[in-house]
């Protein structure tokens, strides 16, 4: 990934987008032939999506240049052992009042989709649940009229209600 990390971001953002899912192509940095390596399997745009400035990506390219990929990475590589150290939050629920959004074409989506069904069972104040037509991973990127919109609304909801408190 650090080869070319301009690339690498590109991809990774691009592939997980909206309009990278939508194209109905079957790559994908979370599953491919793992005698392939991760960036071969990463679709890039004919030019950036909307929701991507030039300016982000040469923001988000200068910071992984600067620190490298290993950390984020480290970050999956060390999930059996979170799980593993927190075995006391099996079956745990959150409390707090909850609004939860995800893009309709959110890889995640589909590989969490018993959470994503089970969500009104584990948020016992779940206030709203909400999937973004069209939308991918990144939706407060290719989203952000509308993930504000629902923000807004939830947190004034709150306050006005007291719930916060």
């Amino acid at each position: 990934m650090e080869a070319d990390v301009r690339r690498s971001i590109t991809g990774i953002l691009y592939t997980a987008s909206g309009e990278g899912r939508a194209g109905g192509a079957k790559s994908s940095f979370v599953s491919f032939d793992k005698d392939t390596r991760l960036v071969d399997n990463l679709l890039l745009p004919e030019r950036l999506p909307a929701w991507l400035s030039p300016a982000d990506l040469d923001h988000f390219v200068a910071q992984f240049e600067r620190s490298g990929f290993r950390g984020p990475i480290n970050w999956y590589r060390n999930l059996d052992r979170n799980w593993a150290i927190t075995p006391f939050l099996d079956g745990a629920k959150i409390a707090q009042p909850t609004i939860f959004a995800t893009g309709s074409l959110d890889g995640v989506l589909k590989m969490a989709a018993a959470e994503y069904d089970a969500l009104e069972t584990n948020c016992t104040r779940l206030v709203g649940k909400h999937l973004i037509p069209g939308a991918g991973h990144w939706i407060q990127q290719e989203r952000p009229t509308e993930i504000n919109e629902l923000l807004t609304r939830f947190l004034t909801e709150q306050v006005t209600t007291g719930a916060m408190t």
